[in-house]
């Protein structure tokens, strides 16, 4: 079997024109396709990379994967583009196999795999009532995990220097706590700061919420900054969570080796593909750091996602997004096998979906190539 062509599906996905899922299906000789997705931040770029490296790949075994990776890599080929190419490649392995991939990775941790509901509150104002409302009608869906966001309360001119002015600080604070209030003790709830603090705003603000019980605080202050992070995640007693910018091993290891966080999330389709997350989450695991990836594009990575977390000791939990486009589970077969507040892991090969190509072509940004 050889590697015979690539296509590019750009979609206008959630948030669009800020986050378009670009999906890959890497086709073979023999028939098989398998699929991919990469994070960008743009669709330019991703694109056009992706159809370069297609042509490069022509003519290449798709089951020598760890080669393939390693010479894209050492080509300094951009790690979102990657992602896209390393799961289709396990997806055709899969379904050549006739396996799921997470049996090829080792075989099943567990029985199914809990998520958390982000983007519960959308549509709604950063007002109390309105917060409350969305999570409760989250709660009565079947989560029992749910991500807020925080940076919401403060006008983007306030930004700049980091620190915020003591009302924003207690608006944010007054609704975390109303959230906690009227979710109870039965459903965790985490906060996400989009890395948008200086270490003393994190900290002042993490002290003013750690008696809520908080399942973490995502990115308090930008993740480039692994000193800072750590400083963060050492005054506080809640969980500090961080990583979702952050690409392959090399770009973990020195966030893992000055313990500047309890737990990680790297993005399958951002952080090199399914097998270097695995990687990742493993390294974590010799820092008893738990692993929870972030998932933010189309239900390819929510799959890649599942794979990977099927078959990794310290999984936590994984994000879900609600208030998602209408016809999400409609471009794939089957649909997502979300069951209240679970992804249940299927047997599926490959990665264990299909592409519904009329579907997906209505809401392309281009004409497929």
């Amino acid at each position: 079997m050889r590697i015979a062509g690539l296509k590019t599906y750009a979609v206008k996905g959630r948030h669009w024109p800020s986050f378009p899922w670009i999906i890959v299906e890497l086709q073979t000789d023999e028939g098989i396709s398998g699929i991919g997705e990469g994070l960008p931040y743009k669709s330019g770029g991703l694109l056009e990379s992706l159809e370069t490296i297609g042509r490069r790949l022509i003519g290449e075994d798709p089951f020598n994967i760890e080669a393939i990776w390693e010479s894209l890599y050492r080509a300094g080929i951009p790690p979102p583009t990657i992602s896209a190419i390393e799961i289709a490649l396990w997806d055709i392995l899969g379904k050549a196999l006739g396996q799921p991939v997470y049996k090829l990775l080792g075989g099943c941790c567990h029985e199914r795999l809990r998520v958390y509901a982000d983007g519960f509150f959308r549509g709604a104002s950063f007002v109390e009532a309105e917060y409350t409302a969305k999570a409760l009608s989250a709660v009565e869906e079947g989560f029992t995990a749910l991500k807020m966001d925080v940076d919401d309360a403060i006008p983007s001119e306030r930004f700049l220097s980091r620190s915020i002015k003591s009302k924003d600080m207690n608006r944010i604070v007054s609704m975390v706590k109303a959230l906690r209030e009227a979710l109870g003790e039965d459903v965790d709830l985490a906060i996400d700061c989009h890395g948008i603090f200086n270490v003393s705003t994190a900290v002042e603000l993490g002290k003013r919420l750690e008696d809520l019980g908080l399942m973490w605080i995502e990115d308090p202050v930008p993740s480039g900054n692994h000193k800072a992070m750590a400083k963060v995640s050492e005054a506080l007693s809640t969980p500090v969570c961080t990583g979702e910018l952050l690409s392959t091993r090399y770009e973990f290891r020195e966030l893992l080796e000055r313990q500047a966080a309890d737990i990680i999330m790297p993005d399958v389709a951002r952080a090199g593909g399914i097998l270097e997350t695995k990687k990742i989450a493993a390294i974590a695991e010799t820092y008893y750091v738990a692993f929870a990836p972030h998932n933010m594009v189309s239900p390819v990575a929510t799959m890649a996602s599942l794979q990977v977390s099927a078959c990794t000791p310290n999984f936590l939990i994984l994000e879900f997004q609600m208030g998602d486009v209408a016809w999400r589970d409609a471009i794939i077969d089957p649909p997502l096998p979300l069951e209240r507040g679970y992804l249940k892991i299927p047997s599926r090969p490959g990665i264990g979906i299909e592409l519904k190509k009329d579907e997906l072509q209505k809401h392309l940004l281009e004409a497929c190539p």
